[in-house]
């Protein structure tokens, strides 16, 4: 599709909003101020056990204990779950809750009482915490399971439902923050990569790839992954290194997909060859990095920053298809376009 061919109107709809910040609150025991983190209730159905303490807001004037560890949630539960506003955790069990999240987010896509925009809205909310945790603590790849469980959901609705990309373009993040700019381009590229008809074992893949394909900013100086403006030139080539730490960081924990690799490592290659870090270019490069190098533009161009407001979806396309033409696929780069606007 040629770019005079994109339509505003078809487009601008896209445009993105803020979502609510989780809050996190304080219960004392034993006069220690203990931190509680928020708990998606939606995800909390009859029948599951719970191996950890669930807090709710007692009557707006204190927190108090609204399910032991160890418990089953009841219909009794259930039912209560739903006039309470927010349930927590405790800080020091919000492993258990990780882990939780990660045996039971698959029974979202599956669950028929749900429209596609709830199923949505909870896989986003519990793979941005389980990629946030991801990206603190990249030992967490030792966890063999934990890429593939985030990315799965995400496959399934993307795969037996239509008009999953526009579902998942109402509620995703765009205050900037590396571990949701990492989910949204692994979204993007999961979506892009079925328009493109790979099977399901290449889009696995590929969502894993483009879900690590920041995790080497995990290795440089956080004052300048988090800096609040433009980088210097000296921080800008800190950060240039990136990909290669990703690289070998994923080589570290037995990731040896020459796919997922080669999407970590040159998804900031470009096709006119003036990327990096190996100024790869047209057949140089493999189809991972053409896929993701779109989805992380397109991610980057249309997410806030202290230093710029996002562009509108068209406004960011546009830019892509015109001066920043060279960089990409164009054949990628038009079905892109096309899966948004349709």
């Amino acid at each position: 599709m040629e770019h005079k061919t994109v339509r505003q109107s078809g487009i601008n709809t896209l445009s993105k909003a803020p979502r609510k910040e989780k809050e996190h609150a304080y219960i004392l025991i034993d006069n220690d101020a203990m931190k509680l983190v928020p708990v998606d209730k939606r995800i909390l159905n009859i029948g599951l056990k719970l191996d950890f303490k669930l807090f709710s807001i007692h009557e707006k004037t204190h927190m108090s204990l609204f399910l032991q560890a160890h418990s089953v949630i009841d219909e009794d539960k259930k039912q209560k779950l739903q006039h309470v506003e927010q349930v927590y955790t405790l800080e020091s069990e919000k492993d258990k809750y990780n882990n939780f999240l990660e045996s039971h987010i698959q029974d979202i896509v599956r669950d028929d009482t749900l429209t596609l925009d709830e199923k949505t809205d909870i896989i986003y909310e519990a793979t941005t915490d389980l990629t946030k945790e991801l990206y603190s603590n990249p030992d967490a790849l030792k966890n063999s399971h934990l890429t593939e469980n985030i990315v799965r959901p995400i496959l399934e609705t993307i795969l037996y439902n239509e008009d999953t990309i526009s579902s998942y373009m109402k509620i995703i993040e765009y205050d900037y923050y590396t571990h949701t700019h990492s989910l949204n381009v692994s979204v993007y590229s999961l979506c892009l990569g079925a328009e493109l008809k790979l099977d399901k074992e290449r889009l696995t893949a590929l969502g894993k790839s483009a879900l690590l394909h920041d995790i080497g900013k995990s290795e440089i100086d956080p004052n300048i992954v988090n800096k609040q403006g433009f980088l210097t030139d000296e921080e800008f080539e800190t950060m240039k290194s990136h990909p290669g730490m990703g690289y070998e960081i994923a080589l570290k924990y037995n990731i040896n997909d020459k796919d997922i690799l080669d999407g970590i490592k040159h998804h900031h290659e470009k096709v006119d060859g003036q990327g990096y870090p190996e100024n790869l270019s047209n057949n140089s490069l493999g189809l991972f990095p053409r896929i993701i190098c779109v989805c992380d533009v397109f991610d980057a161009l249309t997410t806030r920053r202290s230093y710029k407001n996002a562009m509108h979806s068209f406004d960011a396309l546009m830019l892509m298809k015109t001066h920043m033409s060279s960089h990409f696929d164009q054949s990628i780069l038009n079905t892109f376009i096309r899966m948004l606007h349709d």
